[in-house]
């Protein structure tokens, strides 16, 4: 082979590596699937970040209130390789499979919102000073739907953010929401956040183009 031909699929490989399947949003996933994932996320390298950026959706910040700056939705290959880029060594193709049968198939929805000057620990951080019944994420309502439909998920949860010197500085939280792949399918799916303050946030991801 000419060598001037190596490069060139050597680029071929790395694109076809990180480009959504012929089979986009494909459950439940096969074991060639799962080994795939597992090395993916086995990668130290910019190109996982890549990978991860195409199910991410960023929010423009708002006046005031909190900032819901981001939304990603994992499909079950996504969730694969991020559960296998969280463990590093001793981690094997094997226990990724055993994990991914344990876990099954699930889409796992996660909306990331920032304090701000005007909303978080900056201020007196109670009921009566920030809107909504509790005064915590527990106020914010989110909805994924396709087609006007919404999916119900099958657990919530919150996740704290900090950041500075050993993590001393709270920055904000993430919600997020499980869901049972078989309600999903490869077609546009909205995500909706509506915040104690009012803000109405939207998202939109096109299942049929990722993995």
């Amino acid at each position: 082979m000419p060598s001037s031909v190596r490069p060139c699929l050597s680029i071929l490989a790395a694109a076809l590596l990180l480009s959504p399947s012929s089979f986009a949003f494909d459950t439940p996933l096969s074991d060639e699937a799962v080994r795939e994932a597992y090395f993916l996320g086995q990668r130290r390298d910019e190109k996982i970040s890549f990978f991860f950026e195409t199910y991410r959706r960023y929010l423009p910040a708002p006046k005031s209130g909190p900032h819901v700056f981001m939304a990603e939705l994992l499909t079950p290959f996504a969730e694969t390789v991020d559960v296998s880029r969280k463990h590093s060594a001793g981690y094997s193709a094997q226990q990724a499979l055993l994990d991914y049968r344990s876990r099954g198939d699930s889409m796992r929805l996660g909306v990331h919102v920032a304090y701000t000057s005007t909303y978080g620990p900056g201020f007196p951080y109670s009921p009566n000073k920030v809107p909504g019944k509790s005064g915590t994420w527990k106020d914010f309502q989110v909805r994924l739907s396709q087609k006007e439909n919404t999916i119900e998920s099958r657990n919530v949860s919150y996740e704290g953010t900090r950041a500075g010197i050993r993590g001393s500085r709270p920055t904000g939280f993430i919600i997020w929401l499980v869901y049972d792949a078989v309600q999903v399918t490869s077609s546009d799916a909205s995500v909706e956040v509506d915040t104690p303050d009012g803000q109405h946030v939207t998202a939109t991801f096109d299942l049929a183009a990722l993995r």
